[in-house]
């Protein structure tokens, strides 16, 4: 097949290579010569049009030039002059050859490719219009492959083969980062995607063409599965890893979507490795690994412990062994039998006798024969080290899981020490605080005691002053008017502590952090005004004291009204922390409304993503079933159609075929029959069978209506081509009856019928036959 009148020239290749860099050259111009035109061969070899697999060796032979020339420079500049796009053939196995040099090439071959992604999405294009063969196989595998270079853009610390370091742990990878891991997983999802349509098309082209997997043709198709085999294994063990990560520091609500996608890749990935496994194909090359049942529960904690990756089994090359092993024994048993011939006829000049050569050869095959059983026996010893070392891999995987799980509750006990160590600090802070404000209740305590002397040494001296009273009677009238206006101002400054304290109160209960530090504070300060009630109690007793009393005591109430400045500015400075408070728990809280409407539209948003998802699988399963039964009923229509052409219709074994087709129609009847059935007890597995059974009898049918008519023209029988010709109506009119989904009872009496007349049609053959061979 070629689809040379779809080919554009919108991306120059040549001009692409030339941004690849050179790294290194071969200094000796011969062995560069040899090189380059070793590198030809194989490139030429492994890409053709040949419809069989590429050899190994030319792989390998192409990578080893990779490494020898730090890059992929000399390999594209060949690729220049095969024409990818020639034929679909030649492009299916460019894609594997690059694929197998991003796996095992130089470590530039990556960056070389990426250099070159826009060619690729060009053969994306390009052959996106075939939809059959091997224009389809080139077409989902170039998608792998941008799909592989747009995951190394975005996540360079993975290797071509997909490993990260020496442990592999990617759970190391972005320490506890949850948006990147999130978005690695995203992309782990989509190249899983691309690689699972690639095996998903191979398959369904593998049936389709009816080839077998021992076969050339069955081989081409299906060598590249062995490189998605490798990145499957990891990008599972990747995904499932990153979704226990993901799990210990976000909600099970939030990674529902990526649950869901796991368990639908589990299972396309499960149902790939059970038909690989199947394959005699690659019985001899690789050990598929083997999935659970199930997918593993993320929800439950400690379902990581029973986690275990799945085990990859790579088996050695027999072929290439054994074929290495015959060319020494080959170049062995010639060169012994040479020597054996020139001593023979040396011998025979100088003795002129006869050697016995029959016994020279017997021990050569002796010998050949020790060989093969070395082989052999060295061939079973590797695979049992493959197979311990599996069994290694999968013990120090267990043993790797366990010690990230103590390491996570080290962690986890270094933070909550580092915790108490942050609430001993606070304790030690609400310390110094305490042992402030007792050091202000202690000043506060001994200016008291200071007063209480005071007050008793004033009561001495009253009785004292008792004789000087009527002499200061007149001035201490003057003293009471201005101490009544003090009194007031006092009563006033007093009041307003006191409401400046209710408010204090009421301002500590709301800042339930600071309460228990400013509460010691607010108790010395009540007792403070009760001791100036008890003074101005005491004042007012003493109304003779004298002036210097008064100016003693307006000292001690500017010191009082210092203090309380002070308080205000604390309490304002208190005010100002509880809005700032405020405002950002309404910030908060706006920012938690706004996440939860993002959540509740992007639940919505996957509900109706799931619904019109399975309605367009629905509708598409609905087309392919009516196109198919269409082409059933084309193709017979086509038969009956071909009937009027007489010059088909002189085949000498016409009754001898006739029954036999007869006979397989009723059988593929029932067959679908009994599909039918199963269909309508909604079991949708059973589709695709049907289909085909349906095609099998529309052939069964066309070739029925041409050998009747034949058969008719040979015994000059009318009936017989009418009736022929009247079974395949019939047949047309059930498929009809199928694509229009009529009722069920209808088309079962139809197939019984149209069974009914295949037999009847059996018999009639079988007498027409007997009478004519009588004649």
């Amino acid at each position: 097949m070629s689809v040379n009148k779809n080919r554009s020239g919108v991306i120059n290749l040549n001009q692409l290579v030339l941004n690849i860099p050179i790294r290194r050259k071969l200094t000796d111009q011969d062995d560069r010569d040899k090189f380059e035109w070793n590198q030809w061969q194989s490139a030429t070899k492994s890409m053709n049009n040949d419809e069989v697999p590429a050899k190994e060796k030319h792989i390998r032979n192409l990578i080893i030039g990779t490494f020898r020339l730090n890059g992929s420079r000399l390999f594209w500049s060949m690729v220049i002059r095969i024409q990818i796009d020639s034929h679909p053939i030649v492009c299916w196995k460019f894609c594997y050859v690059i694929h197998r040099l991003l796996r095992d090439g130089h470590r530039h071959v990556i960056h070389d490719c990426i250099i070159l992604s826009s060619y690729f999405d060009q053969l994306c294009k390009y052959w996106s219009g075939v939809q059959q063969g091997y224009g389809l196989l080139s077409y989902r595998y170039c998608h792998l492959l941008v799909s592989k270079l747009k995951f190394h853009v975005q996540n360079p610390t993975f290797t071509g083969n997909l490993t990260i370091d020496e442990h592999n742990d990617i759970r190391r990878l972005f320490t506890d980062n949850s948006n990147s891991y999130f978005q690695l997983c995203t992309e782990l999802f989509e190249y899983m995607e691309e690689l699972l349509n690639l095996v998903q098309a191979i398959f369904t082209s593998l049936d389709q063409s009816r080839t077998n997997s021992m076969t050339a043709t069955g081989q081409c198709r299906l060598n590249p599965l062995i490189a998605c085999i490798h990145d499957s294994s990891l990008l599972y063990d990747y995904s499932v890893k990153v979704l226990f990560k993901l799990h210990e520091s976000l909600s099970s609500d939030a990674l529902q979507g990526h649950r869901l996608k796991l368990s639908d890749q589990f299972r396309r990935l499960k149902r790939f490795y059970s038909q690989a496994s199947t394959l005699q194909y690659f019985r001899n090359l690789i050990k598929v690994p083997i999935l659970p049942e199930n997918p593993p529960n993320f929800n439950v904690k400690d379902a990581m412990k029973t986690y275990q990756s799945p085990v990859l089994i790579v088996n050695t090359p027999a072929a290439d062994l054994s074929q290495g092993m015959d060319d020494l024994l080959i170049n062995t048993s010639d060169d012994t039998k040479t020597a054996l011939k020139s001593t023979v006829s040396d011998d025979l000049s100088a003795n002129g006798a006869m050697f016995n050569r029959s016994k020279e050869i017997s021990d050569l095959e002796q010998r050949i024969m020790q060989y093969d059983a070395m082989l052999k026996q060295n061939r079973s010893e590797t695979d049992d080290l493959h197979r311990t070392i599996a069994i290694k891999d999968a013990e120090l995987l267990v043993e790797k899981n366990n010690r990230l799980q103590i390491e996570e509750q080290l962690r986890q006990q270094l933070d909550s020490r580092q915790r108490i160590d942050e609430m001993q600090a606070m304790d030690k802070n609400s310390n110094e605080k305490f042992n402030k404000l007792l050091e202000t209740y202690n000043k506060l305590r001994e200016e008291h005691v200071v007063v209480l002397r005071r007050e008793g040494e004033n009561k001495k001296q009253l009785t004292d002053l008792n004789q000087q009273h009527t002499q200061l009677k007149d001035e201490y009238k003057k003293k009471e008017e201005e101490f009544h206006q003090n009194y007031d101002k006092l009563n006033n400054e007093i009041i307003q502590l006191r409401q400046t304290n209710d408010e204090l109160q009421d301002r500590i209960q709301i800042l339930t952090a600071e309460r228990n530090d400013y509460q010691s504070m607010t108790i010395t300060t009540k007792e403070r005004i009760k001791e100036i009630e008890n003074a101005k109690q005491n004042v007012e007793q003493d109304k003779s004291t004298f002036e210097q009393k008064l100016q003693q005591t307006e000292g001690a109430r500017r010191n009082l009204h210092d203090k309380n400045r002070e308080h205000e500015e604390n309490l304002i400075d208190l005010i100002h922390d509880k809005e700032m408070l405020e405002l950002k728990i309404i910030d908060l809280e706006e920012t938690t409304r706004e996440w939860m409407q993002k959540y509740l539209d992007t639940t919505d948003k996957q509900k109706l993503i799931q619904v019109n998802h399975e309605k367009l699988i629905n509708n598409l399963k609905r087309q392919y079933k009516y196109s198919i039964l269409t082409f059933c009923i084309n193709q017979m229509h086509d038969g009956i159609e071909r009937t009027k052409d007489t010059e088909l219709f002189h085949g000498k074994n016409t009754f001898e075929n006739l029954p036999s087709k007869l006979q397989m129609a009723v059988t593929a009847a029932k067959k679908i029959v009994d599909l039918s059935k199963k269909q309508n007890e909604s079991d949708e597995t059973t589709t695709l069978s049907f289909l085909n059974e349906c095609m099998i009898l529309s052939n069964y049918m066309v070739d029925i209506v041409i050998h009747g008519k034949a058969a008719s023209n040979a015994v000059s029988d009318v009936n017989l081509s009418n009736n022929c010709r009247d079974v395949t109506l019939h047949c047309i009119d059930l498929y009809n009856n199928y694509q229009t989904s009529s009722a069920t009872n209808d088309i079962d009496k139809q197939m019984d019928e149209l069974i009914q007349r295949l037999n009847s049609l059996i018999e009639k053959v079988k007498t027409s036959s007997k009478k004519n061979t009588s004649k």
